[in-house]
């Protein structure tokens, strides 16, 4: 049997804490700060695409 893909968990828990972070910097801190957190979107994107890449590879 296969394992789950690492990179899709990670991908997804890390897009889902930065959202969360982002959410709650918005509305206790400063709607300012929230846009911090943005660029880590980028590094949730690529993992899962790292992780496709993984379970598809090219022949």
């Amino acid at each position: 049997m296969k394992k789950r893909n690492n990179y899709y968990t990670i991908a997804f828990a890390g897009a889902a804490i930065t959202l969360a972070a982002q959410l709650i910097a918005a509305f206790t801190i400063d709607p300012y700060l929230a846009a911090v957190f943005t660029p880590f979107y980028s590094v949730w994107l690529i993992l899962l695409v790292v992780g496709w890449r993984k379970d598809h590879p090219q022949r």
